[in-house]
């Protein structure tokens, strides 16, 4: 994962240059997608890292997904954030010039459910204040039409399914055996169907 950090604290360095303000500033469309915005924040993920998992020998897992998210806060959620810290009574060095976060996910297509891998709370310049790693689990199935994470990750799935060959090339792993099988098998039907 710590691989895919530059390139995320690069974008949120040019997003958030400025402050606050700079939040409103569109991120690339050509490195992360919008997804949603709620009063609190606005949702993104990186296209160009969106990849499939690779297992222990080397191979594409397709049926996981690895996304780096970033979230931009307003006031509001900033001020949320600063003041559970201080209930807490956490670490407060940097968290005046809080603006979002940077988190990874992998997403199991086959059981519908998200792990939040890493989290970082990210200032201004992009810089991580704090890194945790939660490990937590959101199940898709059991949430809300309504919710944002369901809405968010659901997002990422379709974009997945519709940008299958660029998620695989973004993958560092070798595709299996039985994968290129499948995918030659589809190829010769589609062959036959013509004649």
């Amino acid at each position: 994962m710590k691989k895919f950090m530059p390139l995320l604290l690069a974008l949120v360095m040019m997003t958030f240059t400025g402050g606050l303000a700079a939040a409103q500033v569109p991120v690339p469309d050509t490195i992360y997608k919008w997804v949603q915005s709620s009063p609190r924040a606005n949702y993104y993920f990186n296209m160009e890292q969106l990849c499939f998992a690779v297992d222990e020998k080397g191979f594409i897992d397709q049926n996981t997904l690895v996304v780096a998210v970033v979230k931009t806060y307003d006031p509001l959620q900033i001020k949320d954030v600063q003041d559970k810290r201080q209930w807490k009574m956490l670490n407060m060095d940097g968290y005046d010039d809080l603006a979002g976060a940077a988190e990874y996910a992998r997403i199991d297509l086959a059981k519908q459910t998200v792990t939040i891998t890493e989290t970082a709370d990210l200032d201004s310049t992009g810089t991580a204040l704090e890194t945790t790693y939660p490990n937590r689990i959101c199940d898709l199935k059991t949430m809300s039409d309504k919710s944002l994470d369901r809405i968010f990750f659901g997002a990422v799935i379709d974009y997945a399914k519709q940008h299958k060959e660029e998620v695989i090339q973004h993958t560092k792993g070798k595709v299996k055996p039985e994968d290129l099988v499948h995918k030659n098998d589809t190829g010769k039907k589609k062959k036959n169907n013509k004649k």
